[in-house]
């Protein structure tokens, strides 16, 4: 073989493994692109407008509340039974899910309860409650704002309110009388209230929590305070 024919032959076998690389080159499978920088900035935009999107569902939750005064209408102006209870009214409205920390009783600088405040959850179970309150013939509702409801303080049924002690009772008095169960130390809030034949001095008294408060009641009322029987009724 002639030197031509060799070089004419080796370049055909190369030819032929360069036409071969780029036929598997071309089947080759495509693996994925690592994250760069770029697609960092993308993901973190993506969470962004998840967390804006959240941030909008749960204002539109919050705008989804209504809020109402929930009170009788016996002839005397609009007032509430004080032996009523958050529980009375929420069988009272059984239809709209209310639960305890949806009511807040409206009480009077004597702590009379004129009402209660409520916070239902949308706009329908608000117009339920106005259905069944006018159904009872014995209750009204009326819408009130959020701040409303927001500044109204709710006592919880924390708080104990003492009617009936003497009026030269000291606060040390009032502390043996209330000997034995948990309440919050003093000064105690006083005041006088009208009565027959003179003004009664109701005493407001604090607890730590509920279970302290309705034990207080069950232990202490119509007990007697310097030869004087007090009546206990607890806040809700």
């Amino acid at each position: 073989m002639s030197r031509l024919a060799a070089a004419v032959l080796r370049r055909g076998v190369a030819a032929s493994r360069d036409l071969s690389s780029s036929r598997l080159s071309s089947f080759a499978p495509a693996y994925p692109r690592l994250f760069s920088a770029d697609a960092s900035g993308e993901a973190s935009a993506a969470a962004a407008a998840a967390d804006s999107k959240d941030d909008s569902f749960l204002k539109a939750s919050d705008e989804g509340l209504a809020f109402g005064r929930f009170y009788n209408v016996f002839a005397g102006g609009s007032n509430l039974g004080k032996d009523m209870l958050k529980t009375d009214i929420i069988h009272c409205l059984d239809k709209c899910e209310l639960s305890l920390e949806d009511v807040k009783i409206d009480y009077n600088r004597g702590y009379y309860p004129m009402g209660a405040l409520l916070r239902f959850h949308s706009k329908a179970a608000y117009t339920t409650a106005v259905r069944q309150a006018s159904q009872a013939r014995l209750y009204r509702l009326d819408e009130i704002s959020r701040e409303q409801w927001d500044m109204k303080k709710s006592f919880d049924g924390k708080a104990l309110l003492l009617q009936g002690v003497p009026r030269n009772a000291l606060p040390d008095d009032i502390e043996r009388f209330l000997c034995g169960t948990n309440f919050e130390p003093t000064p105690f809030e006083s005041f006088l209230r009208p009565g027959v034949p003179e003004p009664i001095r109701v005493v407001l008294v604090k607890c730590p929590t509920k279970t302290d408060a309705m034990n207080t009641f069950v232990t202490k009322n119509r007990t007697f305070c310097l030869n004087s029987p007090v009546s206990v009724r607890v806040l809700q």
